[in-house]
C-alpha cells in the first residue's frame, strides 16, 4: 500500500450574498385626516374677519370642501391620484405599480390642493417613506414621525400588506394612510423573490428547453432600428455603440456601429413568444477593448401585440442622462391555418364536435384613468379556459373602440374579458375585469351588450357573443404541409446538434457554441409546436372515428 500525496491549496474567500437590482411595489393611496386648509383654518381661529361689522357671519368663516390629491413619487417615475373633495379626510383608494432600481429607495408623497388659478395646484405637505431589502428576504419600511420618533414595519415576505399612517410635513396633525406591497425582489443573477420562497431560474444547461406549455404559437419579430443622442463614453466625444436583446433565455446582439452617437442598425431579430415573459430586456453598451461601458438599460413591455400590426416605439434609456432606441414590434402566428377545435366527448348524434365562440369585442366607455394625464391606453385580453386572446392597444383614451373580432373554443368555462392599461416601460395596470355567460345561448344567435366592470369604480365593455358550430376539421394537403415542416424542422435539429459535437471536441470559442444553441433553441421550440399541433389533428380524428362508430352502434340498434 502506498500513501497517496496530499496538498493544501489556499483558495480565496467567495461571497455568496445576493445582489439586488430592484424591484415592483403595489402602493396604494387610501385617505388622510386633518388635512385642512391652512389660511382657511387660522383664520377661523385667529377670530378676525369672522363676523363682519354688522355681525354677520362672513362667507370666509364657513368652512366649504377642498379638492386633493396626491403624487407619489419613486426615483424618476411619479403617478398621480384621482381628486378628491372633502372637508379635512380624503379618500383615495388609487392604486399603483412602481418599480424600484436597487436594494433600497425613498417613496416621496406630495399632498396638493387643486384650485383654479394654478395648473397644478398648491403645496400642501408632503411625507416620506424608506425602504429596504434585508439579508433574510424580508422588506423594511420605515420613517420619520412626531418629534422625530420613527416609526417602522417589516414584511417578512412578498405580497404580505403594510399599513402605515405616515404624518405629514407642513400640515399640524395630519397623516397620510397608505398600503405598500412588494410583489417581487428581482437579483442580478436573474432570480427573483415573488413569495417567501426563492424562485430561481435554472442554471445554464448545455441542452435546455422550456416545457411545451410555455410556447404560444406565435413569433416576435423585433427590429432594432437606431438610436439618437447616446452618451458620449470615447476620449474623442463619440462611442461605439451595439444592442443587447434578451427575450426569456434567449440573447440577439446587434452590430457594433463605430464613432457614432446616432447610429442606425436596422437589424431584426425573431423570437418564439412564450406564455410567462410578457417583456423585452433592451441594454446598450459602448464597445471597447477591455470591458464593455454601460449606455443605458430599458425594459419594453411586450403586452397588447396584434397579430400583423408592427408597434412603431421610441424607448429613452435608463441610469443615465441621455439616448434613446428605436424599436419596431411585430408579433405573428407561423403557421397561419386555422386550428381546428379538439374534439372531446359525443354528446349527441348531430354535435360530435365543441362550438366555437365568436366575440366582437367593439368598445368601452368610462374606463378609470390609469396614467398622470387622466387617460388611459386600454387592451382587452379575451380569456376562455386555456385560451387566450389579445386586442390591439388604444392610446390615451377612456372610450376606446376596437371593432375586432375574436374566435375561442366553447371550453364550457365562462368567458373573462381583462381590461389592461398599457405602458411601454412598467408592467400593465389592470382597470377592470368581468365575466360573460354564454351557456344558455343558442346557436348562431348574437347577444349584443354592455357589461359593467368589476374591481373599479367606473367603466363597461360592449361585446357580441356567437355561439357558432366548429368548422369540419382539416384537409389533407394541411395536414400533409404540417408533417413535412416537422420533420424539417427535426432534420435541422440533429444537423445542429451533430456540429454541437464536433465544435465541443475541437475547442471552439464560447461565443460560437452560444450562438448556435440560441438557434438550437429556436429550431427546437418551432418543431415542438407543429408537432403539438400534429397531436391535436390526431385526437381531433380519433374523436370523429369514435363518433362514427357510436352512430353506427345507435343505428343497428334501432334498425
Amino acid at each position: 500500500m502506498v500513501e497517496p500525496q496530499r496538498r493544501c491549496f489556499p483558495l480565496p474567500a467567495v461571497s455568496l450574498k445576493k445582489h439586488v437590482s430592484g424591484a415592483v411595489f403595489c402602493i396604494t393611496v387610501i385617505s388622510a385626516r386633518n388635512l385642512k386648509q391652512q389660511r382657511h383654518f387660522a383664520t377661523v381661529l385667529s377670530g378676525t374677519s369672522s363676523r363682519s361689522e354688522s355681525g354677520i357671519v362672513s362667507e370666509d368663516s364657513l368652512p366649504r370642501t377642498i379638492t386633493s390629491f396626491v403624487e407619489i413619487t419613486l426615483g424618476g417615475l411619479t403617478r398621480r391620484t384621482g381628486l378628491s373633495e372633502h372637508y379635512g379626510s380624503p379618500k383615495w383608494n388609487d392604486t399603483f405599480n412602481m418599480i424600484l432600481h436597487g436594494s433600497e429607495g425613498t417613496i416621496c408623497f406630495n399632498i396638493y390642493e387643486q384650485t383654479s388659478s394654478h395648473v397644478k395646484g398648491d403645496f400642501c405637505g408632503s411625507c416620506k417613506i424608506q425602504v429596504k431589502y434585508a439579508a433574510d428576504g424580508s422588506t423594511i419600511f420605515w420613517t420619520s414621525g412626531v418629534e422625530d420618533q420613527v416609526l417602522a414595519d417589516r414584511a417578512e415576505n412578498c405580497w404580505k400588506e403594510v399599513l402605515m399612517n405616515v404624518p405629514i410635513s407642513g400640515i399640524e396633525n395630519a397623516e397620510l394612510c397608505v398600503s405598500l406591497i412588494v410583489t417581487e425582489w428581482q437579483f442580478v443573477d436573474g432570480s427573483r423573490i415573488r413569495s417567501d420562497t426563492f424562485n430561481k431560474m435554472p442554471s445554464k444547461l448545455l441542452y435546455s428547453f422550456g416545457s411545451l406549455e410555455t410556447i404560444t404559437g406565435r413569433t416576435l419579430r423585433i427590429t432594432v432600428v437606431e438610436g439618437r443622442n447616446l452618451a458620449a463614453k470615447d476620449r474623442t466625444g463619440k462611442s461605439d455603440p451595439y444592442v443587447q436583446l434578451r427575450y426569456g433565455k434567449v440573447k440577439r446582439k446587434t452590430k457594433t456601429v463605430k464613432g457614432d452617437l446616432n447610429p442606425v442598425w436596422k437589424q431584426t431579430y425573431e423570437f418564439p413568444e412564450l406564455h410567462d415573459v410578457d417583456h423585452l430586456q433592451l441594454k446598450c453598451f459602448d464597445a471597447d477593448y477591455i470591458t464593455d461601458e454601460n449606455l443605458g438599460t430599458a425594459r419594453v413591455n411586450l403586452d397588447g401585440l396584434e397579430d400583423g400590426v408592427v408597434r412603431d416605439i421610441w424607448i429613452p434609456l435608463q441610469k443615465v442622462k441621455t439616448g434613446e432606441i428605436h424599436l419596431l414590434l411585430e408579433a405573428f402566428t407561423i403557421d397561419t391555418e386555422a386550428e381546428t377545435p379538439q374534439v372531446d366527448q359525443i354528446n349527441s348524434l348531430k354535435d360530435c364536435q365543441r362550438d366555437v365562440l365568436e366575440v366582437v369585442l367593439l368598445e368601452a366607455r368610462d374606463l378609470v384613468a390609469a396614467d398622470v394625464r387622466g387617460t388611459s391606453d386600454p387592451f382587452v385580453v379575451l380569456q376562455c379556459g386555456d385560451e387566450k386572446r389579445i386586442s390591439k392597444v388604444v392610446n390615451m383614451t377612456l372610450h376606446p373602440q376596437w371593432n375586432q373580432t375574436f374566435e375561442l373554443n366553447d371550453t364550457g368555462e365562462p368567458l373573462r374579458l381583462t381590461v389592461m392599461d398599457h405602458n411601454v416601460l412598467l408592467p400593465n395596470v389592470k382597470i377592470g375585469h368581468c365575466t360573460v355567460e354564454y351557456d344558455r345561448i343558442p346557436r348562431n344567435q348574437v347577444i349584443d351588450k354592455w357589461v359593467p366592470l368589476q374591481g373599479v369604480r367606473n367603466g363597461e365593455l360592449h361585446v357580441q357573443v356567437i355561439r357558432k358550430p366548429a368548422e369540419s376539421g382539416i384537409s389533407k394537403k394541411e395536414h400533409s404541409n404540417r408533417t413535412s415542416k416537422a420533420l424539417d424542422k427535426s432534420h435541422k435539429v440533429q444537423a445542429l446538434l451533430k456540429q454541437l459535437a464536433i465544435m465541443s471536441k475541437t475547442g471552439a470559442d464560447t461565443e460560437t457554441l452560444e450562438k448556435k444553441l440560441e438557434e438550437l433553441k429556436i429550431l427546437e421550440a418551432e418543431k415542438s409546436l407543429y408537432l403539438t399541433r400534429l397531436l391535436k389533428e390526431r385526437e381531433m380524428l380519433l374523436g370523429k372515428i369514435q363518433g362514427l362508430a357510436k352512430m353506427l352502434e345507435i343505428n343497428e340498434e334501432h334498425s
